[in-house]
Formats: C-alpha cells, sequence, structure tokens
C-alpha cells in the first residue's frame, strides 16, 4: 500500500512539473509579444511625410502643403470656435501660418505612432510634440508656443490631422502694442 501511495505521489508531482513548465512557457509568450514592438508597415513613410508637413511652415512652401493633403481631408483645426474643417479651410490656415510669420522652426519634435481608437493598434498614423517658434512678419515680435498634432494618411496624403496649440496666445504675443 505505501509502495501506491508513493508511485501515485510520484505522478501528481511530475503533472505538476509539466503544468509548471507550460505555465511559464505561456507567461514567458505572453511577455515576448506584449513588448514587442510592433510597428505599422507605413509608420516611418508617414513620419517622412510629417516631417514635409514641417517644412511647410519652416520655408513657408505652401504649395508642399497641396501636396501632401488629401482634397478629402478632415482637419481639426486650432482656433478657437473652427472645430472640424475641410480642405478649402484647411488651405486657408495653412496660407495664413505661411504668410505672416518668418524664421519659423519646430523644435524638439517627439515622434509617436498613431493607433486605432477602439483596438490601441498602431494604425501607420503619426503623432507628434514640439515646439513653434518664430516671427510675425507685421510685428517683429517673436512667438514660442508647445504644440501637439496628429495625423492620418491615405494613399501617400493626409487624410485626417488636429492641430493643438495655443493659437489665440500665440496671436496675442505678436499683436501689436496697445496705445
Amino acid at each position: 500500500m505505501q509502495a501506491q501511495i508513493e508511485v501515485q505521489i510520484h505522478y501528481i508531482n511530475q503533472f505538476k512539473l509539466i503544468i509548471m513548465r507550460k505555465f511559464i512557457l505561456i507567461a514567458l509568450f505572453g511577455l515576448m509579444v506584449s513588448c514587442s514592438n510592433v510597428q505599422h508597415p507605413d509608420y516611418s513613410a508617414n513620419v517622412e511625410l510629417t516631417k514635409q508637413w514641417i517644412e511647410v511652415y519652416e520655408t513657408q512652401n505652401l504649395d508642399l502643403l497641396t501636396q501632401i493633403t488629401s482634397t478629402e481631408v478632415d482637419a481639426t483645426s486650432p482656433i478657437y470656435g473652427q472645430g472640424q474643417v475641410g480642405y478649402d479651410d484647411y488651405m486657408e490656415i495653412g496660407k495664413f501660418y505661411t504668410g505672416n510669420f518668418s524664421d519659423v522652426t519646430f523644435s524638439d519634435p517627439v515622434f509617436l505612432p498613431g493607433v486605432d481608437n477602439e483596438t490601441l493598434i498602431p494604425n501607420g498614423g503619426v503623432r507628434i510634440y514640439g515646439t513653434w517658434s518664430g516671427v510675425s512678419n507685421d510685428t517683429g515680435k517673436e512667438f514660442s508656443v508647445l504644440a501637439y498634432h496628429w495625423f492620418e494618411f491615405e494613399d501617400g496624403k493626409i487624410i485626417s490631422t488636429g492641430d493643438f496649440f495655443d493659437a489665440t496666445g500665440m496671436m496675442m504675443a505678436v499683436a501689436p502694442d496697445q496705445e
């Protein structure tokens, strides 16, 4: 009887070891998958398009903005009260910034992958943080403003975007002095 009990205990211990090994393997696999840096295949190309978008404002090249933006763009304007705008209004906003400011730079950019809002899986979009600075052509006053922008792309063009920065504060900083 003692021998049978020892055999049963041996098999139970062997079973526990098998279960423990499988659990450890599953946990390691889960850890590897969750820590892997899964990148959308279009992300790098879309970062380059985002850099071209920055170039639009740094070089006052509105033509470049028309080349990299879809005519179907849906954009969130940074201007108080405008909200969502389409292609024509987006181009007017671009024309305003490229025509009224010079020596524009976007410093300390941080590029991050965009994600699907529901699944949180990278979708090829780009998010970017940084600091815009430049000079008003009218007053010669300088501005510096922290900004966040996001972009989604389709067929190599910006199809959806949002700009978030203190546009009103920027305009007040460069406004003519009150007399």
